[in-house]
């Protein structure tokens, strides 16, 4: 088979296929998503857990990091905790499919709450890390710098009606909050079975194992997930602004 001059010019000059509309998002009842219960029981397990043994404990009797000369310490530690505390919270209304098919609205309101949560949960970190014991962290440094950044950008694509990168950032940004789960209960674990570790292994292991192994996590649903296409709500379909 040949091909002639006029053959490669009506092949040049042919207009490009027009891309495909997004698809449209088929509703699946809430009660198909069984892991979504687990989540949020396992968030509100931890979230007690945390919060229960500090609660109205005077700030001279808690336990923390010394820290002579820097007042603003323990105010920016309950800033970073409670601004976290909305971030995972909102965390687990981000991640429902069908809450974001069926009410979007709710969908796009706590995703700027998971947002401005994320965003002041982070940066009140960054300052009180220096303060934190010298094993793991480094990693929690680059576990809070990459969860701002990550975060930033999943804002940037939305706003830019990007919905495909927005949700693989999204998800990026949610694999760091949720490894607060894994490594108090690694934490729980050793605890009930009085298993010994060295605790400064264990401050390096909370610091880098569970946030890291939740990104490889994502990683491999979104490679497993590749060919499957992304449900948008119709509403969305006209507009390029989140």
């Amino acid at each position: 088979m040949s091909l002639n001059v006029e053959d490669i010019e009506e092949a040049a000059t042919a207009p490009e296929p027009e891309p495909k509309p997004p698809v449209r998002a088929r509703k699946t009842p809430f009660w198909r998503r069984p892991w979504i219960l687990p989540l949020a029981a396992a968030v509100i397990w931890w979230l007690y857990m945390q919060i229960e043994p500090v609660a109205g404990v005077p700030e001279e009797e808690l336990l923390l990091p010394p820290h002579e000369g820097f007042t603003a310490y323990y105010p920016l530690l309950i800033t970073h905790m409670a601004a976290g505390t909305v971030a995972i919270l909102t965390m687990v209304l981000q991640v429902w499919p069908w809450l974001r098919l069926k009410y979007p609205r709710v969908h796009r309101v706590s995703g700027r709450i998971y947002i401005l949560g994320t965003v002041v949960s982070a940066l009140a970190g960054l300052v009180i890390v220096w303060w934190a014991p010298q094993p793991g962290k480094l990693g929690g440094v680059c576990m809070l710098l990459f969860w701002l950044w990550v975060t930033i950008a999943a804002l940037v694509y939305a706003r830019r009606g990007q919905w495909g990168k927005h949700r693989r950032f999204m998800l990026y940004s949610f694999a760091i909050p949720s490894n607060n789960l894994w490594a108090f209960g690694a934490y729980y674990l050793l605890s009930k079975f009085q298993i010994q570790v060295d605790f400064n292994y264990f401050l390096e292991y909370s610091r880098w194992i569970p946030w890291v192994g939740n990104l490889m996590l994502v990683q491999w649903w979104l490679y497993r997930t590749a060919r499957r296409p992304a449900p948008v709500p119709s509403r969305f379909l006209s507009t390029s602004r989140a």
